[in-house]
């Protein structure tokens, strides 16, 4: 559910009500950085009108009700003006090309206005859903294959506004961004080597990069060519005759119906995922910006 009129009610309630600033950095989500931006002024209001969690950024709970209050969105929006003093500031890690023997623990990313995920799966070789296992500690769905390939990835995403379905973009950040936190096939940083005979893999990152995409724009162009439509092409997919997911009764479509575009990459050999357990992040960006991000992990079960 998204805000409407109450949104910019509460909003503009608090900007006109602010008074100073708060000793505490109220408004300041996961991962904090001591200052309070826009996306999370308005996650303040999503929360304060139920439509996310207060887990979504516990700072918000100054005063230790569980709620989030009219007096608390104005300590936030004052946060957001004057800003917060002291602690550490978040650094971006590296991209590495060759593989880690295990997964790496998950990351925290700062929530935004763009597309949800709705879906984030595997289908099996005759495109079919495959079910999960359970999920680790951090309650990340495993995905368990006997090989690392023979299978597809799908992402589904809804909320998008404006054309931005694209998942390779030439000197840019692709709308669809998606990493791995270790190394694809041979892990070649050569940017969508997808034809023969130069197939190659996409190099990992470790640990997830959820924050600076412009900082990893060709891995994340890399591994995003391989999600094409129908037609090869390589934007998102359509619920309707061009999704990639066949259910029981022998039609392709989207798996939640909620969906605005679906994206599917084959994984090849070229592409295999190595042996354990390999972390999968994605996003989605639309007009507004990026969406909040989701994981799944691929576990290898052969050697």
């Amino acid at each position: 559910m998204r805000p409407g009129w109450n949104f910019y009610a509460l909003l503009i309630a608090a900007t006109l009500c602010g008074t100073n600033a708060a000793a505490q950095c109220v408004g300041d989500c996961p991962p904090p950085n001591l200052q309070v931006a826009i996306n999370e002024l308005i996650l303040g209001v999503n929360i304060a009108l139920g439509s996310s969690g207060l887990d979504a950024c516990p700072s918000y709970d100054a005063n230790g009700n569980e709620a989030v209050g009219v007096e608390e969105l104005i300590t936030a929006v004052n946060n957001a003006l004057d800003g917060c003093s002291g602690g550490p500031t978040p650094t971006s890690p590296p991209v590495t090309g060759g593989a880690t023997p295990t997964v790496t623990p998950t990351v925290t990313w700062t929530p935004a206005l763009g597309p949800s995920i709705t879906f984030f799966g595997v289908t099996n070789a005759d495109d079919s859903l495959q079910d999960s296992v359970g999920d680790n500690p951090q309650g990340i769905p495993i995905f368990e294959r006997p090989f690392g390939f023979g299978f597809k990835l799908v992402v589904e995403a809804e909320g998008m506004f404006g054309p931005v379905v694209s998942t390779y973009e030439i000197g840019g950040v692709p709308a669809l961004q998606i990493q791995t936190t270790r190394a694809l096939g041979n892990g070649s940083a050569a940017v969508c080597d997808v034809m023969p005979p130069m197939f190659g893999g996409v190099p990992g990152i470790d640990p997830p990069q959820l924050e600076n995409p412009d900082a990893i724009a060709d891995a994340l162009n890399d591994f995003g060519c391989r999600f094409i439509d129908g037609e090869g092409g390589t934007v998102g997919r359509t619920c309707g005759t061009g999704a990639c997911v066949r259910f029981i009764d022998g039609e392709y479509h989207c798996v939640n119906e909620e969906t605005d575009r679906q994206f599917c990459a084959p994984i090849d050999m070229p592409l295999e995922f190595p042996g354990g357990d390999t972390l999968v992040s994605v996003r989605v960006r639309d007009n507004r910006g990026l969406g909040d991000a989701a994981q799944l992990i691929i576990r290898r079960t052969s050697p």
